[in-house]
């Protein structure tokens, strides 16, 4: 029996997925991968999301294909202007990194037919994580009493 495997993203990133399917619905590996997270991923809070997983923003330490390592930050968009360090959701690769935990691996289709395996050796950033820690170092600056209003997300 085969265990899918988990993906996560926040509800940042799940509404960036979403964005670009509705801009683009061709059928590709790309949209068919597209497709498969935006269904099959657990969309969180980003302040629930667990501290291993990839979101957009995150700096990742990965390896296609049982290659050298790698360590990219994953961005929205996609530009030639990036520089060579980053990694965009709109690319098979970036996709296919985004929603893992570390320690993960998984193969994905590319649109030439074959497959990349992809596996995740560590997060080494993740913007989420570090928003919260800012605001728990803010909040313990306040006077024991103090009443907060929570932000929505």
């Amino acid at each position: 029996m085969t265990v899918p495997l988990a993906c996560y993203l926040t509800t940042n990133d799940r509404a960036t997925l979403q964005e670009i399917l509705d801009q683009d619905p061709r059928d590709n590996a790309y949209s068919r991968l597209l497709k498969s997270k935006l269904l099959k991923a657990s969309v969180c809070p980003p302040r629930s999301m667990p501290d291993d997983a990839v979101t957009i923003g995150s700096r990742v330490t990965f390896c296609v294909n049982e290659g050298a390592a790698r360590t990219a930050l994953v961005v929205r968009n996609e530009s030639r202007d990036f520089p060579v360090y980053t990694v965009s959701v709109k690319s098979i690769l970036g996709l296919g990194i985004l929603g893992l935990r570390a320690g993960a691996t998984t193969n994905i289709e590319t649109d030439i037919g074959s497959s990349q395996k992809i596996n995740v050796m560590r997060l080494d950033f993740q913007a989420p994580a570090l928003h919260l820690q800012l605001v728990t170092a803010v909040i313990s600056e306040f006077p024991r009493g103090t009443i907060l209003l929570q932000p929505r997300d």
